[in-house]
Formats: C-alpha cells, structure tokens, sequence
C-alpha cells in the first residue's frame, strides 16, 4: 500500500465505502486489547496473532494508546509509545493500514487537581481509586469514577489541544504515514456512555449544573421559569406521570436535563473529530463508538446516545461504532448476532458503520459471559454470522482480541494465545475475506420493504430506572419495565428470524425516503408524535394497502402533553392505561400463538373493543391487548407489547405482502451481494431471494451458511 496512507469513506454503488488511497478495501480489521499482558503489537502474542490475520489476507488493523500513557511529568505529550505501537504492526504486516483507538480522558492527577470539572452524580459520590500497577484506566467506568465530565469546558479545551498536536507530530513521522483511521474514545469504556450509567444518574457535577444553565438561558432565551431548573434527583428520574412516559406539563425539567446531557454529548464528539480533520495534514477516517440504541440494559435516557440525528448531520465523523449487542440471546448460537447501533440511518448518511466482535471461541472462553456455547463447528458458524452481519448491512468489523486473557483451553500446552489462532478458522478469515472483498465493485442491494421507526431523542421523554449494582460482566435490565426491552432488542432480534427484511429508520428519514416498495411500517419507540407528523403519517404512509403498526403509547404525547387520545387521533384505537393483570397474556393470528408474561407495577396501554377491528391478542382477565383493523387506504395493527416471536412477525408481514426470504426461524441476512443464514437446527430450506432466484439447499445443523444474492451460487458452504 503506497505511503503516506489517504483514506476516507465515500458514498459509491449507494452504499459509503471504505477509501485507501482511492480505491476501494473491506473494512475487515483486527484489533488488539486494551488489557495489560495483550495490548502492546511488539510484544510476542500480539505479533503472532497480527501475523495469523495478516496471512490471513487481511491488511487493516486497530490498536489503543491513551494520553495518559503518552504524557510526560511537564503535560507534554511523548509519540514514542504510539509510534512503537504502529511499527509493531507494520514491522509484520509492512503494508498494513492502521486504526490507532485514542483515548482523551484527562488522567487521574488532572481529575483531582479539578474536581469541579469531574462527573457527579445524583444517587451516589465519585470514588477516586487507588491506581497502581499494570491496571486498565477503563476498569472501573461503569462504577462511579472520578472522571472529567462531557460538559467540562476545560477537559475539552485540554483533549483538543491534546489531539490537535497529536496529529500535527505523529502525522509527520514515517509510522504515523500508515494511519488510515483516529477513532476518539472516552466515556465508559470508550463508548461514549456517561460514566456509571448503569447503576447511576449521572451527571449532577459543578460543570454539568453550570453547563446545563448557560444552555437553557440559550435554548430557550424567552422562558425565565424555564431557565431556572437544575439537575433533577434520582427519585425525580425514576419516576413518570403516564405509565412509561413523562407529562411534560409536571416534568418539563426532566426531560430538559435529559437532552441537554445528550446535546452536550455530540458537541464532545463533534468537536474533537472536527479537531482530528483540521489537524491531520491529508485525508483520514474519523471514528468513534456512536449510535447505540439496542443492547442498553434499559438505561437510554441515561447512557445512550439519543443525539444521533446531530451527529450523523454534523459532517465531522465518518464511522460510527459499536461491539455487537450483549442481551441474553443475541449471541447464543441461533441469535442474530446484531450491532448495538441503528445502522440503516448511518449508511443513509453516508457514513461507514463498524461492529466490534469480542466474541469467544473454543481456544477460549469469553472472560464476561460463561453461557455462550462454543465448539470447533459453532467457532466458524459464529463467526460468520458476526462478521457478515454488518457486511450485509453495508459496514464492517473488527475482531477484538481478549483471547490472550480468557480462559484458554490448552494453557498447559500453548500458554496465553488468541481466540482466532487456529489453521482452521484463520482458513476461514481468508475465505471471508475474499467473499467481502470481491463483491467491493458491485451495487449495494438491500431490498427492504420493512421499516422499524425509532426516535431515540423520545427517551427524554420516557422513564428510566437505575439497575442493582453487579460484578463485571453481561448486566441484564431489572427494572421492571416490560416494553423497552420488547420494543427494541426484542423486535429487532426477531425480525432478523423472521424471514423478513426490515430496516431501522429514524422519522426524520421518512419524508425524503422512497416508500414505493414498502408493505408495512412499524412505530416501535415513538411516544411523542407531533401533530404535522401525526397528520404525515395518516396522509403520507398509510395509503396504497400499506399497514402501520403501533406498539404500545406511541404518540400519547405531542411534546407538550401527555393523553390517550393523542394517540387514538393518529391510529384510530381507543386506549386506556392500566396495570397488566397477572398471567399476562397471548398474541393468536393464523392459528400461531405467542405467550406474552408481563411482571411490571408500571401501566401500559389497553385497547377498547371495537366492533370494526379484529381481536388477536387478550391480557389474562380477557382485555384487550392487541387488534387489527383496515380502512380505505391502510391496514392498522395495534399491540399494547411489541410481538417478539418470528413467526408472528412472519405472518404480519406475510398479510401485508411483505417479501419473505426464509419460512423458518434462521438469521436470514440479505445485503452486499450476500444472502447469510444461520441456523442451529439445519434441514431442508427454500430461500426466495426477491428479484432473484429460489434457493433449494439442505443446511447443516449449528451453521452460517452464505449465497450469491443475485446468482444464488453457494459462495459459503461448509465449515
């Protein structure tokens, strides 16, 4: 690869592709530890595992540096570390390009000598650790940290002229002509989460609270009542005057706070990107952990990130990031294997969305989740189905390297070694790899005619609870809230086996999109609907036999007000709110049945009995829980909990007209060329790829099995 390395993401064939030097490359990458004993690229495991992937085929790899590491006793920054941090790749790989992480949290002494720029936190204080020996600066993120906060004007006034000369010094040194990306990270583990925002409320600090008061005087400049709110306790936080959603006539100052916190969010990340493009001398990826809306333990209002649409408009970042999701199923052999992020609005963009797969195998177990099923077969079916995932979405990937610090089965024999240092699987790498890379020239096709409508920044707006404190490792959402998890990993991990192809959509999206081939449009986390957008969609969306779905208080509330019947005005059902009943309830339709269990002290939305619809769901006590009704123009579908089974889904979309490619409960994945099916099960299926041929094949039980999407040629076969 010709040096000094130029990159950037490019919109090419309607999808964004990766750039070096102009030519388009997979963006297939590998990528060490953070971890002490795995992080170093000269040391011995991590070279022997650079070497594997780079025979491997592939030729772009990631690995961190912290400031801290870099700064001398006098503040100033010392490049030898990341300069030797990218001559061990390349000493390997000499024609490798390099994605250097870089982390711009202030360090521990800055936190101290500023503790008015430092994280508060409004359940709990922040606990100042003992550092000493080889530890990880992130270890203890999601506890409460000392941490500098997002809205510190001086953390970002230190990171930025951190960075700015960063990239002035490295960008001049023959190591730093192997760069193609900077991805920026700070937050919880470098994602971008506020700290401790899973089992806290963060961020109550002198920073935030002044941070907060300059915005709302700006925000809203005519409102004096409105300017005087500070940031709201925990039991304010914890708390909603309509089931799940906050009344802004009581709770205006909530969900003010709450999008504040988020707006200040993208002013860090947008600024420190901008700082990266004007201080790197030619052209270069910016990235960042950004996006997340699935997988988020039911802390979105806490610790996601809602201002997506701010961010993806600012024109400062090209990749968003995030690991693949961490719920109980997504990862189990069977699971879809799913990004955290809401991809289809990056790619639409035009930025380049990448996954992260720390995901274990056979040689070693994952160090965090005990309960994944590995074996050599499940090895190559696993990963298959996490790297052509958002390959098929229209991104890419890396493999995250913490094999050297799990368990490895053969430690008596080979000592400390990577999740992927096998002949067998390296064999696969390549193979994938060659799969990706040759279908780089084509058209991107994704023909979705299903579309999921979220609205992050409706978090604001809806209720959000703390979850007990945990020992590191896969937490699971406790507080009682039935619909979130329903409404968003649930939905979206069974549309992946349901056979349909759907895409996540923000509403802004809608108006520009071309709707012509879409069946049906499902309202998933929407609870504020303004009237314009209420009247959009039953003038714009419901029309032609379209169906519209409604999942739970979608619309209750315009922004000002909270109230049934708001939503009634838009999708025609009568609702109530009410406690579910013990014993939950079902879904029936086509003679399939979903059991739906509902433990909660929080209502949720019940439907009246209409003569004009069709009953197909009852909570225990006989009311009704979920009903179907076609006018003159649309078919409206309204569940007061989102249906999580495929087949359900299936026949959803099948009355709708929807396109179905597989009839069975396999990950089906269409995109890129490539239609994916994983299964654990196996047996005989026809695939019917739309516009393209039916595919008759026998699947082998626990496998990722991959076709041409316009040949149906088997391009993936056996493992």
């Amino acid at each position: 690869m010709p040096r000094p390395v130029s990159a950037r993401v490019a919109v090419i064939g309607d999808t964004p592709r990766l750039l070096l030097n102009d030519r388009p490359v997979a963006p297939l990458i590998y990528a060490l530890t953070d971890c002490p004993g795995a992080r170093w690229t000269w040391e011995e495991v991590p070279s022997r595992n650079i070497q594997v992937f780079a025979g491997a085929g592939v030729r772009l790899f990631q690995a961190d540096i912290w400031f801290e590491q870099m700064l001398s006793a006098e503040g100033e920054l010392d490049l030898s570390l990341a300069r030797r941090q990218i001559a061990g790749i390349t000493t390997i790989c000499p024609d490798a390009a390099v994605m250097l992480r870089v982390h711009v949290n202030a360090p521990p002494a800055w936190c101290r000598a500023h503790p008015d720029e430092c994280v508060g936190y409004a359940d709990t204080t922040p606990h100042d650790e003992d550092y000493y020996g080889l530890y990880r600066p992130l270890a203890t993120d999601n506890g409460r940290p000392l941490r500098a906060s997002f809205s510190s004007r001086a953390w970002l006034h230190w990171a930025c002229d951190h960075l700015a000369d960063f990239c002035r010094r490295l960008a001049a040194t023959p190591e730093g002509d192997s760069i193609f990306s900077l991805q920026i990270a700070n937050g919880v583990y470098g994602e971008w989460h506020q700290f401790g925002f899973m089992h806290h409320d963060p961020d109550t600090g002198v920073a935030a609270t002044q941070a907060f008061t300059a915005w709302l005087k700006e925000r809203f400049p005519h409102e004096p009542a409105r300017q005087n709110t500070t940031p709201p306790p925990t039991e304010i936080r914890e708390h909603a005057e309509c089931g799940l959603i906050r009344d802004p006539r009581v709770q205006r100052g909530v969900i003010d706070y709450y999008t504040f916190l988020h707006d200040e969010l993208a002013t860090a990340v947008i600024t420190l990107a901008e700082t990266v493009k004007q201080h790197w001398p030619r052209p270069v990826v910016t990235a960042a952990f950004f996006g997340y809306f699935y997988s988020q333990f039911g802390r979105h209002t806490a610790g996601s990130h809602l201002s997506l649409d701010r961010v993806l408009a600012s024109g400062a970042l090209d990749a968003f990031c995030s690991p693949q999701s961490y719920s109980a199923t997504a990862r189990q052999p069977g699971g879809a294997g799913n990004a955290r992020g809401l991809i289809g609005p990056v790619r639409r963009a035009g930025k380049l969305w990448l996954d992260e797969m720390d995901h274990g195998t056979s040689i070693g177990d994952c160090p965090w989740d005990a309960s994944v099923k590995h074996s050599p077969t499940l090895d190559l079916a696993l990963m298959r189905r996490n790297v052509l995932q958002p390959v098929t979405r229209g991104g890419g990937m890396w493999w995250f390297e913490f094999g050297p610090l799990a368990a490895v089965k053969d430690f008596a024999g080979r000592g400390i070694m990577g999740w992927w240092d096998h002949p067998r699987i390296a064999a696969d790498i390549r193979r994938i790899h060659e799969v990706v890379t040759a279908r780089l020239d084509r058209a991107w096709r994704r023909p979705a005619d299903v579309l999921i409508v979220h609205e992050p920044w409706g978090f604001c707006h809806q209720l959000t609870r703390r979850n007990p404190e945990a020992a590191f490792g896969v937490t699971k959402a406790t507080a009682g809230d039935p619909f979130t998890p329903r409404a968003v990993d649930g939905l979206l991990e069974a549309f992946y086996a349901s056979g349909l192809i759907a895409e996540d959509v923000l509403p802004g999206e809608l108006p520009a999109m071309d709707l012509s081939a879409c069946r049906l449009i499902i309202f998933a986390t929407m609870p504020v609907m303004d009237a314009a957008f209420r009247s959009f969609v039953r003038d714009r969306l419901a029309r032609d036999g379209r169906h519209i779905v409604a999942l739970g208080q979608a619309g209750w509330s315009d922004g000002d007000t909270v109230d049934p019947r708001l939503g009634t005005a838009w999708h025609g059902f009568p609702q109530a709110l009410r406690v579910p009943p013990d014993g939950g309830g079902s879904f029936t339709l086509n003679g399939f049945t979903e059991t739906v269990v509902c433990e909660t002290d929080l209502a949720l939305a019940v439907l009246a009995e209409q003569l004009d619809a069709q009953t197909i769901g009852r909570w225990a006590d006989g009311t009704v829980a979920a009903a179907v009704r076609t006018d003159e123009n649309a078919t409206w579908w309204n569940f007061n909990l989102p249906p999580n089974a495929p087949a359900l889904l299936r026949e959803i979309g099948r009355r709708a007209g929807a396109h179905i490619v597989n009839d069975h409960d396999d990950i089906t994945l269409l995109g890129a060329g490539l239609l994916v099916v994983h299964t654990v099960a196996g047996g005989e299926r026809s695939l019917r790829i739309p516009g393209g041929p039916t595919v008759k094949v026998t699947l082998p039980p626990e496998s990722t099995t991959a076709f041409d999407a316009e040949t149906g040629e088997l391009v993936l076969g056996r493992h």
